[in-house]
């Protein structure tokens, strides 16, 4: 597959470990327009840089402009790109809301009706959410993040039905405890959450990638706004 026939997928947060595991599994098959402050290099991934703690207008145009040269329907939408700030809600300061809240959820739904006008029939999205949106960690407080990323799963479902008649099928991918990106910050609190998981060990990026990947694929075509926990069986027991 040359790239002029790849299909197009805008995807944020790909310089993540998870962004980074998926452009392992799936970027060969895409052609790939990376959003985000740092730069992201790779066969067929183009890079426009994109602030999401500023407001949309600084990228909105670009992001239009971009697609519009392609000459292509976009396929494919990826929101990866997150921010978090552990504090007890009360203490958890305007700003620090804003840009959780700018980050996590709101660059989601600026995404999506930036991109609307050029989404394919059939298309698929999925945003990258957290088991911090049902489940309040007992290794620290992360209010924001949690109200942020329950908010992603609630702007799917309505997405979904928004566009079920275009064929667009949009899900979140809820990782839990990951070994690397925003996972624990030190040994005693990762041994702590292994405890609380089934299968006895924090997850890998690659595997909330996989998750992402399968999404995508033709095999997902009847899976629409639903939630698919990557956690390993967090809080299984009481």
């Amino acid at each position: 597959m040359t790239r002029m026939d790849r299909p197009v997928m805008i995807a944020s947060g790909v310089r993540s470990p998870i962004g980074q595991s998926l452009l392992a599994q799936v970027g060969s098959n895409w052609e790939i327009l990376a959003l985000g402050r740092e730069p992201v290099s790779g066969e067929g991934v183009a890079w426009m840089r994109a602030d999401f703690r500023q407001p949309p207008e600084t990228w909105r145009q670009g992001l239009s402009d971009w697609i519009g040269r392609r000459g292509k329907p976009v396929h494919a939408l990826v929101h990866i790109a997150g921010t978090v700030y552990s504090a007890p809600f009360e203490s958890t300061t305007a700003d620090e809301l804003q840009s959780t809240w700018g980050v996590n959820l709101a660059a989601a739904l600026h995404l999506g009706q930036a991109v609307s006008p050029y989404f394919a029939h059939g298309g698929r999205v999925v945003l990258v959410g957290s088991v911090d949106a049902r489940y309040a960690s007992r290794d620290g407080s992360a209010a924001a993040y949690g109200a942020a990323k329950a908010g992603l799963e609630g702007l799917a479902r309505h997405w979904a039905a928004e566009w079920g008649d275009r064929q667009v099928c949009v899900n979140v991918v809820a990782p839990g405890a990951l070994d690397g990106g925003m996972g624990p910050a030190d040994d005693v609190t990762a041994e702590h959450l292994r405890e609380r998981i089934a299968l006895g060990r924090l997850g890998r990026p690659s595997e909330a990638a996989a998750a992402i990947a399968f999404l995508l694929s033709p095999g997902a075509a009847y899976i629409t706004g639903t939630t698919i926990a990557v956690d390993g069986g967090l809080n299984l027991t009481y």
